[in-house]
């Protein structure tokens, strides 16, 4: 039975390791999968829609993650409490098994004990059969010495028939009891040595028993073994894995706070759409005091793609809080802060023409509020993704940056 036992718990182990293997192997697709999207969670902000269309894709695939890595830790989770339960069983078995061991042991003490009487007893009766034995050689070669003359002599020296009778009698008696009491000895040795041969089987077969039990104590360890560094690599993987899935509901919840917000940029950019009537086509404003240009709009060289603004650095290099003006009038529809623009602004100037103000060290309107051309909206400064104190100047008309130069007047 026990060795049924072991041979199902080895069928349990490989199992329970094929699915470890194939989950871990799920665990690292998924990790490489979701790294590059855990890297670009943050939103570069530019058309609302698209933008909005892009948090929403993330956001499901998010959820979908989660919904995963949820089931993913059940399943672990699940295998694990297999693996303890059975670890449980183990256990039980083996204090099954040791308490038999201390029976046996106790078995095998009284049956060494007994061995060693009955060796004891084997050597008093063979010593008595040797004395006996002595003995009778001795009478034996008595009466060969003296040719019979002793007990004739007895004979001869009888008084009457009746002591005749007895004498003889006598001399009869003594050689039945010497052969008596030889094959007397013999039996008591050969009776000790069967007993002691019976008791010899007995232990050795206490101490098979007692080896079997031993070989099922060191299978029995080794499966608990094994079952235990198994359950130590499950719990290390859930904990993982909940790490994980921690990191994922912050994920979705960074994208719902996104996707609220751009909810709200669409929002404003209607209402500003439906209270700023049409662009007249007037030049903008220059939008700051300093005309230094650091950055220009278009292929520029050191970037990778082209520049889809104008860089413009401080009156003082290195110094915040130069002026940034509304280049043209409009409806304030973003004031806000995000990673990489920093604090910047938003406005609409009508027919899907839109200005955009990045990095600012203060914003100084709010969404709704209707600006002028030439109106400080804000001061220059270095927030979000920058290198340096200086204003991001961009323009978008229906969704697609184009150039400021457009539409400036210097």
């Amino acid at each position: 039975m026990a060795g049924m036992k072991f041979l199902s718990g080895k069928r349990s182990i490989f199992k329970v390791m094929g699915l470890i293997c194939k989950k871990c192997a799920l665990a690292i697709m998924v990790l490489a999968l979701i790294a590059p999207f855990i890297a670009t969670t943050q939103i570069i902000l530019g058309d609302s829609k698209s933008d909005l269309e892009d948090a929403k894709k993330q956001q499901e695939d998010v959820q979908s993650k989660l919904e995963e890595t949820k089931k993913y830790i059940e399943d672990l989770q699940g295998q694990a409490s297999d693996i303890q339960s059975y670890i449980s069983s183990l256990d039980s078995q083996m204090e099954t098994i040791s308490s038999s061991l201390y029976e046996l042991d106790l078995q095998i003490q009284d049956l060494e004990t007994t061995i060693k009487t009955t060796e004891e007893e084997l050597a008093k009766a063979e010593e008595d059969a040797k004395v006996q034995y002595e003995q009778m050689k001795l009478r034996i070669k008595f009466m060969y010495e003296h040719n019979d003359e002793t007990y004739l002599g007895m004979l001869l020296k009888a008084e009457d028939m009746a002591d005749l009778l007895s004498k003889a009698e006598y001399i009869n008696q003594l050689s039945k009891y010497d052969r008596e009491m030889l094959e007397k000895y013999k039996a008591t040795i050969d009776y000790i040595a069967q007993t002691k041969a019976d008791l010899e089987a007995d232990k050795g077969e206490l101490v098979n028993m007692q080896t079997n039990l031993q070989d099922q104590m060191s299978a029995l360890s080794l499966l608990q073994s094994t079952k235990m560094t198994q359950l130590t690599n499950l719990n290390n993987t859930v904990a993982a894995e909940e790490s994980y899935y921690s990191r994922l509901e912050a994920e979705n919840e960074a994208l719902e706070a996104t996707t609220r917000q751009l909810e709200a940029r669409i929002k404003a950019e209607e209402a500003a759409k439906s209270s700023v009537t049409s662009y007249d086509g007037g030049k903008f404003k220059w939008p700051t005091t300093s005309t230094r240009i650091t950055s220009d709009y278009g292929d520029t060289e050191g970037r990778s793609a082209p520049h889809k603004g104008i860089d413009i650095g401080g009156v003082k290099a290195g110094v915040a809080g130069d002026p940034i003006y509304a280049a043209y009038d409009g409806k304030v529809v973003i004031s806000t802060y995000s990673a990489s623009a920093g604090n910047y602004i938003m406005i609409y100037h009508g027919d899907g023409l839109y200005t955009r103000y990045l990095h600012c060290s203060s914003l100084l309107v709010s969404v709704g509020d209707y600006v002028t051309k030439g109106q400080k909206i804000g001061l220059m400064g270095t927030t979000g993704n920058s290198t340096g104190v200086h204003l991001h100047f961009d323009v978008r008309l229906n969704g697609s940056y184009v150039s400021p130069w457009n539409y400036l007047s210097k």
